[in-house]
């Protein structure tokens, strides 16, 4: 009985805290280690990139021998239209947290293509989203419930959150907006996107005005070059350049949201078909108020496979933060399929290449 009221009060007590407790709560958005196996998520501007045509599934279990595991999965896709040097793109994802938190959401992206020389070129791109986030509420315990005299559980609460639940329904909905640009110099690129521009508020208690729980800003950096081992004698990007590609791709990917600061820093070896990878994520020089560096992550190991138009990738997140091993790490998978053809109103040999160098993991 003590144990099972102990897991009632860590429940009790992270939803007091995220949900009743605070006047406000800043959000964090989820994370890939494949960042590049979800080229939309990073940034709109990949929409269409490349005058290719794809379509993503990813999915990530996060703690998984933790209770409160965390599950993420999104499937994106985008079109390119190279009449209008623009590409489109359809996001759409979904997270479960602590089994009972879920925030679902569809987007709509747009991006323009600016060729600036033969071998360099611009995107930009911007995104809309319409996000549904939603709790199921009714195995939580709340604090009224608790007999102290006893330690035993009473079946019925007169919290007002909880009234307020039962009335209104325990969910939200709203509108986001993101957009990103992209700088690509032969086999190097660097990229930058801000999501949320809009701080939408995502308190599930938005119709009182005491919570708030904007998602801040998101601010990212993508930076990357490919160091070809091997000189390939076909046309960059086909087929055969692909499954024959020996490279290794130095990478770094940077992002900022609120007080949260995360760095992801490694690199690809492609040996085709086989791709593996390796890199740190964490912010190494950080340090807390107390001076202790507290803010390594993980390390994290890929495998992936490219043969054509069809890649499959396996990374796992090995936890070197507080957290421990115990946590059980994080697994990802991400298959992707590639589509060489665009919706063109003028003839192929008529296309403008804008080929983008970066990895597909």
């Amino acid at each position: 009985m003590r144990r099972k009221l102990g897991s009632y009060r860590i429940v009790f007590f992270f939803f007091g805290a995220f949900l009743m407790g605070p006047l406000k709560v800043l959000a964090q958005d989820p994370q890939l280690s494949q960042f590049y196996s979800a080229p939309l998520l990073i940034s709109p501007a990949f929409a269409g990139i490349n005058n290719t045509s794809k379509i993503n599934f990813n999915h990530r279990n996060q703690w998984p021998n933790l209770s409160s595991s965390y599950q993420f999965s999104s499937l994106t896709a985008d079109i390119n239209f190279s009449h209008i040097n623009s590409g489109v793109g359809l996001v759409m994802t979904t997270d479960k947290q602590f089994s009972n938190l879920q925030t679902t959401s569809i987007g709509l992206q747009y991006a323009y293509h600016i060729n600036l020389a033969e071998e360099s070129s611009i995107s930009v791109g911007i995104q809309s989203s319409y996000v549904n986030r939603g709790l199921d509420y009714s195995n939580l315990i709340f604090g009224d419930q608790f007999n102290t005299n006893n330690g035993s559980i009473n079946q019925n609460s007169d919290d007002p959150i909880l009234k307020n639940w039962e009335k209104n329904g325990a969910s939200t909905n709203y509108t986001d907006f993101s957009t990103g640009a992209m700088l690509n110099l032969r086999n190097s690129w660097v990229g930058l996107s801000v999501h949320h521009l809009n701080t939408p508020n995502q308190s599930l208690s938005s119709r009182t005005s005491t919570i708030i729980s904007p998602v801040a800003m998101k601010f990212s950096i993508q930076l990357g070059t490919k160091i070809m081992l091997e000189d390939s004698y076909f046309e960059q990007n086909s087929y055969r350049a692909r499954n024959t590609e020996k490279s290794i791709s130095p990478v770094l990917n940077y992002k900022h949201q609120g007080t949260f600061d995360q760095l992801d820093l490694g690199a690809y070896l492609t040996l085709s078909p086989i791709v593996l990878g390796a890199w740190y994520r964490g912010v190494p020089i950080k340090k807390s108020s107390d001076g202790i560096m507290n803010s390594r992550e993980s390390i994290v190991a890929l495998v992936g496979y490219r043969q054509d138009n069809f890649s499959v990738g396996y990374s796992y997140d090995l936890t070197i933060s507080n957290l421990g091993l115990p946590s059980g790490g994080a697994h990802e998978i991400s298959i992707a399929y590639l589509f060489d053809w665009d919706i063109s109103l003028k003839k192929p040999y008529l296309k403008i290449k804008r080929t983008l160098a970066c990895p597909k993991f």
